[in-house]
């Protein structure tokens, strides 16, 4: 059990260590440079570039500038950003929760969703619902989130006024001018109404794969020799579908979710844009329009291991689902 927890903590660590490689070295061969920006601006003088340059280390060649990030990282220092002058981990920590809530919400809505329209269409098999659920799985797989995005700030925002364009809260918002029984589903509400146009946007592609897959999942189990003797048996089908058949349906879902993780990241820059949210899709966003490479390791680094942890989670959750499987490096 222990080399077991070992050999997964190895692969993680080297995961890490690749992915930082390929993200800085990818940085060092983009056009232009970290010092491009103050190259543009006339007013900055050569030794006030050699003085930045020697105040960030980027006098210095760059396998020698990623050795030190990394010493400095696995110390818990991501160093400084150029943009800002604060610390990277400061920058990064203040948006993290702004995505996590985002990506959760999100999560929640994608997972709930593709697993009740998995259900029914494998339980309505050809029907008319069951051919309605492919054809808007096909639609929402094809759909681009930055369009569908705008579509539903100018249906739901501009012509219907129901929802905000963009934001995470109403900044003169202020709860305690509410009744006490009442204030937590002010709260509530407030958070949610900005949330839901974004999350939406986020999770329309995975609700669609998702629910494919969870289709396919359910029809292969349904069919198996003890869901007909549970039937022959005179179980009721509710119980059947969801007591019997269910947990082992989810088995390969869990496994496509931790595969689908890095997507939730990938969106979340487009959907972050869009939406005026200030997560740390926005700020990937803002760092790479100012060549703020210090910033964009940190993201990428945090990311890496946010997702690698998902994955990590996905792995011990099937082993939960289903005993039979034996993780054994």
């Amino acid at each position: 059990m222990g080399n077991r927890y070992l050999k997964r903590l190895a692969t993680l660590l080297l995961s890490l260590f690749i992915v930082s490689l390929l993200a800085f070295t990818l940085i060092e061969l983009s056009p232009g440079g970290a010092m491009a920006r103050y190259l543009e601006n006339p007013k900055i003088s050569q030794a006030d570039r050699a003085r930045i340059a020697l105040r960030f280390g980027l006098d210095k060649p760059a396998p020698v500038r990623y050795l030190i990030w990394l010493r400095n990282t696995v110390q818990g220092d991501l160093g400084i950003s150029l943009m800002t002058g604060r610390p990277v981990l400061t920058e990064i920590l203040e948006r993290l929760p702004a995505t996590l809530k985002l990506m959760t919400f999100s999560f929640i809505i994608s997972l709930f969703a593709a697993i009740a329209i998995g259900i029914y269409s494998a339980t309505h098999r050809h029907s008319l619902g069951d051919n309605l659920a492919a054809a808007c799985s096909f639609l929402f797989l094809s759909l681009p989130s930055f369009w569908f995005g705008l579509l539903m700030i100018y249906l739901f925002a501009i012509r219907l006024d129901w929802l905000p364009a963009g934001g995470m809260i109403t900044p003169w918002f202020d709860p305690d001018k509410y009744p006490l029984p009442t204030r937590p589903f002010v709260i509530f509400w407030e958070h949610t109404r900005y949330l839901l146009m974004p999350a939406t946007v986020l999770s329309l592609s995975n609700i669609g794969s998702w629910s494919r897959y969870m289709r396919s999942s359910m029809l292969d189990v349904v069919s198996q020799n003890y869901i007909r003797t549970a039937r022959a048996n005179g179980v009721p089908e509710r119980k059947i579908v969801y007591k019997h058949a269910l947990r082992n349906a989810l088995t390969p879902l869990v496994t496509l979710v931790g595969l689908n993780l890095p997507s939730f990241f990938a969106g979340a820059v487009v959907t972050e844009q869009i939406f005026a949210w200030p997560g740390m899709g926005r700020l990937f966003i803002s760092a790479a329009g100012n060549r703020d490479y210090q910033v964009l390791m940190g993201i990428t680094i945090i990311t890496a291991v946010l997702v690698l942890l998902g994955n990590l989670l996905a792995d011990f959750l099937y082993a939960f689902l289903d005993p039979r499987i034996k993780c054994e490096g």
